[in-house]
């Protein structure tokens, strides 16, 4: 297991030592974010391809798992790896393109549709659900599956560092599942390094951030998400067990399905953008962007634990899920702690103002 690990630090390095880079370039060719609407929370351009170290830093990270492995057949890359490889780089195409002309829906779809097929093709498919064998049904189940989750974690990308965290923790639980259950080699890997890249891109997306990750990175981490969850658990479990990605993909994915009911009761088009996901309406409800960010980590982890919770019984993935939740948790009040004293502060300075004058 040494090598996967090897492969989360190159990801993580590449990406922490990229991103500053793609920072300057973004600036200089003018790939900025101004507010322009309500539903942007941040008050001045901002770069929005951040993200181009993420997709850089896996794959610099899995072509170093590749060049090192190829001649040993036990451990190298089968062709379900060479569909995932060609259906990211469609998608992360599909997402620069989006984000420097802005593309429409109808396009997307294409992009989506033909990275889909070549997974499938490749044998990506969800193939059964427990003992049910899904025949025909096959492809229909992967397409909805792979879409919920790609445009789930595109959805989710609204404040500073929510999009890379839940990916982060999420990644990270699918890894601690994926090598205690000798899953899929390509899963393992995969998985590997997009938990490196994610962490690594962290310390510039956080709030407050100094880059976005755009849609060429959050589209590339849906998909990703939706590939290796599919190759992680494709045989071997109960139709209770099945829960597990879903639980651990549970704030994308349930926020993306109220924001379609939303949308259909509303009569509006399902994926027109509008400010009532969840992450906004912590922003609404008072919480800060970082109070609202530690809120959702929070409760990932937590369904990453009963993710976790739900297929193994080792006690140290628990304890280090628990762990990370604690963690979450003590972050968020501490800073709910510090707002209130930066409130107070300014009310008393307010206060002395006025009785000087």
């Amino acid at each position: 297991m040494a090598i996967v690990y090897s492969v989360t630090v190159i990801a993580f390095a590449c990406c922490f030592i990229l991103t500053p880079f793609v920072i300057t370039m973004c600036k200089k060719k003018g790939l900025v974010d101004v507010p322009k609407d309500s539903r942007r929370v941040h008050s001045k351009p901002m770069p929005r391809c951040g993200g181009i170290a993420i997709f850089t830093a896996s794959m610099i990270a899995l072509a170093t798992y590749y060049f090192l492995t190829k001649d040993i057949p036990s451990i190298a890359f089968n062709t379900q790896f060479w569909g995932y490889l060609i259906g990211a780089i469609l998608i992360f195409a599909m997402g620069i393109i989006d984000d420097i002309f802005t593309l429409k829906a109808r396009y997307k779809s294409i992009f989506e549709f033909a990275a889909i097929f070549i997974v499938f093709f490749f044998g990506i498919r969800i193939e059964n659900i427990g003992n049910l064998q899904l025949g025909w049904f096959s492809l229909p189940v992967t397409f909805l599956w792979i879409i919920t989750v790609l445009n789930a974690m595109n959805l989710i990308d609204g404040l500073d560092g929510l999009a890379a965290g839940i990916t982060s923790i999420s990644a990270l639980s699918l890894l601690m599942l994926f090598i205690s259950t000798s899953a899929s080699l390509e899963a393992i890997v995969i998985t590997a390094a997009i938990v490196g890249a994610g962490i690594g891109f962290l310390p510039y997306n956080f709030n407050p951030a100094k880059t976005f990750m755009g849609d060429c990175s959050s589209n590339f981490l849906g998909f990703t998400m939706a590939c290796v969850t599919i190759l992680g658990f494709s045989k071997g479990y109960t139709a209770v067990e099945y829960l597990s990605p879903v639980l651990i993909l549970g704030v994308p994915i349930f926020d993306t399905i109220f924001a379609m009911v939303r949308r259909a009761v509303k009569r509006k088009p399902l994926f027109a953008p509008d400010g009532g996901h969840i992450h906004h309406r912590l922003i609404k409800a008072g919480f800060t962007q970082r109070q609202a960010v530690l809120i959702l980590y929070t409760i990932t982890s937590t369904l990453c634990i009963i993710a976790v919770a739900l297929i193994t019984q080792d006690v140290w993935k628990l304890s280090l899920l628990v762990i990370m939740s604690t963690m979450f948790i003590v972050l968020w009040i501490a800073s709910m702690i510090k707002n209130r004293e930066l409130k107070s502060d300014q009310t008393v300075n307010s206060s002395f103002k006025v009785n000087n004058t």
